[in-house]
């Protein structure tokens, strides 16, 4: 049940990060307002339920006396940690960092890298706590890739003098 709800929380996570993404390239392109930045605090919500339930996620795991965690399945969870942490601490530099701009660039280009190694490092926890087809992994892997490079594109495009 913990995992379910972690995954739904993880999936639209990624939709509303995404969203953001894609609303932060078009805004830098003049072609979107910044009247939908209330899906930035949509986001804050779900990132802090999903951290909360990563650590439950997490915890049970360690503790299971049924199936004790292999090393290579707590290395992997290690890899969702730390992928995870180095996306919260960008984004927390992302916002303080919203008027600098050429820090700001770096970051933000920095936070779409972090953002989609975080989430094909756990595509495969992901479809199997949704009870997806595990396929369904690559997919979700293709996306974010493609998500982060579109978007990366856009901001070089944005910045960058022609």
């Amino acid at each position: 049940m913990l995992r379910r709800a972690n995954g739904i929380a993880s999936l639209l996570l990624l939709a509303v990060f995404s969203a953001h993404a894609v609303m932060g390239a078009l805004f830098c392109w003049g072609a979107v307002s910044g009247e939908a930045s209330w899906v930035v605090w949509v986001g804050v919500c779900i990132a802090v339920l999903h951290v909360a339930l990563s650590i439950g996620t997490t915890r049970h795991m360690l503790h299971d006396e049924v199936r004790p965690p292999s090393a290579k399945k707590k290395a992997h969870q290690l890899k969702k940690w730390i992928s995870g942490v180095l996306v919260g601490v960008v984004c927390a530099a992302h916002v303080l960092t919203i008027f600098e701009t050429r820090l700001w660039f770096v970051i933000v280009l920095t936070l779409d890298v972090a953002l989609a190694a975080h989430v094909c490092v756990s595509a495969k926890s992901l479809v199997k706590d949704l009870r997806l087809a595990p396929n369904l992994r690559y997919v979700i892997r293709v996306f974010a890739i493609a998500i982060a490079a579109l978007v990366g594109l856009a901001f070089i495009g944005t910045f960058v003098p022609a």
